[in-house]
């Protein structure tokens, strides 16, 4: 049974995400606009996807919808999702789901070759898949699976590539080096941040049993490959930076964080409430509070069995943890508003269970009887049924809750009837209201103006002399704001509670 098990591991991994998926209303949730946390990030995203649909522009030169640099261009990660999206607009139509399909679509590859690395250490199929099914409906994970944002396709690779890696420590096949390489290079393209830890992690390792000659006919590495493949990877990411800082500079628009945010950035105060934002408002997007503890119990049984756990998975999650430590270190400033910035602390996790496991396999496993060993399969299958409930219902919430209605709904169903009353594509709008760069733009598929970066000498006033054409208020307080009133003298069309007024 457990050989036929192994077998269909994978059929198993997609029914379970399938279920996850239905669970937790995918199947509306992937024709979304830009909804719910982070909406603004989301909105960013999008942007770049429909903007290289009605430009027809090169890879190289990407562009949002908000105007606060020349044409909009504007750029961070390496926009090849969004790119290849906006292929797929000419063959399905524009549909949010591309984006976030194509975005699902990674995070199933990645799990995939999680479950792989997984599987050349763990046979039985329960503790090998629960790994898998904890991180891909830890809540965090999942939300941003079903997104826009290239974190989780990054997380995915990097998997990827960490499983070519394995292969080249084992079979002392080059071939497998460069595979791996090529694909962390694509993972740290599209997030550095978040693709390369594990990538991190096995450098480290590999680079101790380099230096201290360590004997081990499961690790043939050699130094010279492996600096030349660093060296591609390392040349790759600062070469992207150069080139993004260059096309921001050229195109005067740094609206996106191309460096770090530490924590020596903030007051003491700002330390305290971010720590508690995490623990109030965040913790509960990490896991449920249960299998939390569980998660808990495995990391302290890591630090006392450490001295017979095996010897490459204890050191590597050791890196593993070290660098999702000096991760949050340096991007600490984040954690209080960018629930985004969390996703590399979900997967240290995974290879605490990993360590754990394999010692259960290999030590515990064979010496208990069938009846104990099937009781600690059905706790760990009662918990990924857990996990699946808890993401459920922390995707509902997080879709359903009015506090994460940042702007008004109706902007994503107004842009027909804009066409119809003369408001061009090509028109330069001022959108209100709307903190962000792009939200309520990218709702309407227009390039122009927000309230995002305004102040005394960057407004209206000055949106007006630069070309806008139309203001377009989605709240009626803003018709009685100082600022906008002059601006209001000439209605042209309203639609449920959005106002257009022709300002040229």
């Amino acid at each position: 049974m457990p050989q036929i098990a192994n077998k269909y591991l994978y059929l198993i991994l997609a029914l379970v995400i399938t279920i996850s998926f239905l669970c937790a209303d995918g199947l509306h949730v992937i024709n979304y606009p830009p909804r719910s946390i982070h909406q603004w990030r989301q909105s960013d995203c999008a942007a770049y996807a429909k903007t290289y649909y009605y430009k027809n522009s090169g890879l190289f030169t990407p562009s949002t919808y908000n105007l606060a640099g020349k044409d909009g261009r504007v750029i961070s990660e390496f926009p090849i999702i969004y790119y290849i999206s906006a292929k797929l607009f000419h063959v399905f139509g524009l549909r949010y789901a591309v984006v976030r399909g194509l975005t699902f679509l990674c995070f199933f590859i990645g799990l995939c070759y999680l479950l792989s690395c997984i599987r050349l250490w763990i046979k039985k199929p329960i503790p090998a898949i629960f790994p898998v099914i904890i991180l891909a409906t830890s809540p965090f994970f999942y939300y941003y699976a079903l997104n826009f944002l290239p974190n989780v396709p990054a997380i995915s690779f990097s998997f990827v590539g960490l499983y070519y890696f394995l292969r080249y420590q084992r079979s002392g096949s080059n071939k497998y080096l460069w595979i791996g390489t090529l694909v962390i290079i694509f993972s740290s393209l599209l997030k550095p941040t978040d693709g390369t830890l594990v990538w991190f992690a096995w450098l480290g390792v590999a680079g101790i049993h380099i230096v201290f000659k360590k004997k081990d006919p499961l690790f043939n590495v050699k130094l010279i490959p492996i600096i030349i493949s660093t060296a591609f990877i390392f040349a790759s990411i600062y070469g992207w930076y150069k080139f993004a800082n260059w096309y921001n500079d050229t195109y005067g628009n740094h609206q996106n964080l191309l460096g770090i945010y530490p924590i020596w950035d903030i007051s003491w105060n700002d330390i305290g409430y971010t720590i508690t934002r995490m623990t109030d408002f965040w913790l509960k997007g990490y896991q449920q509070y249960y299998i939390m503890l569980f998660l808990g119990l495995m990391f302290i049984t890591y630090l006392i069995k450490w001295k017979k756990l095996d010897s490459f998975l204890r050191l590597f999650t050791l890196f593993v943890i070290l660098g999702a430590f000096a991760y949050d270190i340096l991007w600490f400033k984040a954690f209080a508003v960018h629930d985004y910035y969390h996703l590399v602390n979900v997967i240290p996790p995974v290879f605490i269970c990993l360590s754990v496991f394999e010692y259960y396999e290999r030590v515990i496993a064979v010496r208990i009887n069938t009846k104990l060993r099937n009781t600690v399969a059905i706790v760990l299958a009662l918990m990924m049924v857990l996990s699946i409930y808890h993401n459920r219902n922390i995707q509902h919430e997080r879709y359903t809750d009015p506090i994460f209605v940042y702007i008004n709904p109706d902007l994503y169903k107004v842009e027909p009837y804009l066409r119809k009353i003369g408001v061009r594509q090509q028109d330069a709008v001022v959108c209100v209201p709307d903190p962000s760069p792009n939200m309520s733009l990218t709702a309407i598929s227009n390039k122009g103006y927000t309230e995002s970066f305004n102040g005394d000498g960057y407004n209206i006033i000055n949106f007006q002399k630069m070309g806008a054409a139309y203001l377009i208020i989605s709240d009626s307080s803003y018709l009685h704001k100082p600022l906008y009133q002059p601006f209001t003298t000439k209605l042209i069309g309203r639609y449920n509670g959005i106002y257009i007024f022709d300002i040229r």
